[in-house]
């Protein structure tokens, strides 16, 4: 049983997998500041509910998490993988005295939104190609976001990726492109404010699979579970892995 946030979560998932996966099926109780995956996974993100519940009728799942590697290194993780500006924020935010501030009113969430504007000043725009199966790789020029998630939710709750599930052993690859900050403004709220968007921006690309590549020229900052590092230019390798979950 793991008591904690998506952090711990993160880090106790790479201990059952690496170096050798052990096939123990995971209890999970969240105690964080976001809970991103508990609200993925529909548990009460209330901890003595998600206890009582756990004990009283318990369900065993097989959810999707992402696995990824890069030279030297390789883990899995349960909510995101980020590179570039959610990556940023959360940086600042590790970072923010008020972050610090805002958890002990459980409210630790509202430091990403406060760190907005300064992420959106520090990020530049970045090169990455993707490579899906059976398909060409893809240039994309002027990325500024870019996100592999296995479920819909990152930064305490926003909705990245509305149709991505865990039950569905695909990841999501989300890249928002930045050509003008305005416009990025427009399309990022409206990507992760509830709703559907009603047109498909072209500086927007949503992709879905069970493995991918990504190819980045520059550093970026990179967020993975909310845990942040800059990487240098690399290959990233993606690819859906499973692990049984107890509520």
């Amino acid at each position: 049983m793991i008591l904690g946030g998506d952090g711990t979560l993160y880090a106790a998932l790479n201990c059952l997998h690496f170096p050798t996966k052990l096939a123990i099926p995971l209890a999970y109780i969240p105690c964080g500041s976001g809970n991103d995956f508990a609200k993925a996974a529909k548990i009460a993100t209330d901890p003595l509910q998600a206890l009582k519940h756990l004990l009283e009728s318990p369900i065993e799942k097989k959810l999707a998490l992402g696995y990824y590697q890069y030279p030297k290194k390789e883990g899995v993780f349960s909510n995101n993988f980020g590179l570039g500006f959610d990556a940023r924020i959360v940086t600042l935010a590790n970072n923010s005295a008020i972050k610090r501030s805002l958890n002990k009113f459980h409210l630790g969430k509202f430091s990403y939104a406060t760190l907005f504007f300064k992420a959106l000043w520090q990020q530049k725009n970045f090169e990455i190609t993707v490579e899906l199966p059976h398909q060409k790789p893809q240039k994309i020029k002027y990325a500024f976001l870019c996100t592999i998630t296995n479920q819909p939710y990152f930064g305490g709750g926003f909705a990245v990726a509305p149709t991505a599930d865990l039950a569905e052993k695909k990841l999501d690859l989300v890249v928002l492109e930045n050509t003008n900050w305005l416009k990025f403004i427009w399309l990022f709220l409206l990507l992760i404010l509830p709703g559907k968007l009603w047109f498909k921006p072209k500086s927007l690309q949503h992709f879905k699979a069970t493995h991918f590549k990504i190819h980045t020229t520059t550093a970026q900052p990179v967020q993975i579970n909310g845990e942040t590092l800059q990487l240098g230019p690399t290959t990233l390798n993606f690819q859906v892995v499973t692990q049984k979950f107890i509520f």
